[in-house]
């Protein structure tokens, strides 16, 4: 029974990783944070640091920023 709420619990943390990551690479959410953080974008406009993060995708057609990191370093999954 503990293993089974263990994968469980472990299935559970890869959804909200995922969820958290593609919230996070939506371009306006990467966009402000972008513009708030970054050193080199504090003179770019919020528009502008968008529209670079939009022409940013996959072959897919997915914006590039949300497939940033694919490993899974959760236990038994």
């Amino acid at each position: 029974m503990d293993q089974v709420l263990e994968i469980t619990s472990n299935d559970h943390i890869i959804m909200l990783d995922k969820l958290c990551k593609r919230i996070l690479g939506h371009p306006e959410t990467l966009g402000r944070i972008t513009k708030g953080f970054v050193k080199e974008a504090k003179d770019v406009s919020l528009e502008e640091i968008i529209e670079i993060i939009k022409r940013k995708k996959d072959q897919e057609g997915n914006y590039y920023f949300q497939q940033l990191n694919n490993v899974i370093d959760i236990p038994h999954h």
